[in-house]
């Protein structure tokens, strides 16, 4: 499991550290604020690549729609 390059082993290790530096409230917090963000990112995302493959959609039919002119 590599996210980012970073191993399973490293992966625990840093959150040990996290849990650690933060403290059990401050990193609960901050591991929920983490989630929001993805969550939100992984939206907008979606939806980014949803309109622009509507876009490209209506490029491939323009340009279907000039090559038969053109015929």
């Amino acid at each position: 499991m590599d996210i980012f390059g970073i191993g399973g082993n490293e992966l625990i290790v840093i959150i040990l550290l996290a849990g650690i530096i933060l403290g059990p409230e401050r990193l609960a917090r901050s591991a929920r604020e983490i989630g929001k963000f993805v969550k939100n990112a992984k939206a907008y995302f979606t939806s980014l690549s949803s309109e622009l493959r509507a876009e490209l959609d209506v490029i491939d039919e323009l340009e279907k729609v000039k090559k038969d002119l053109t015929k």
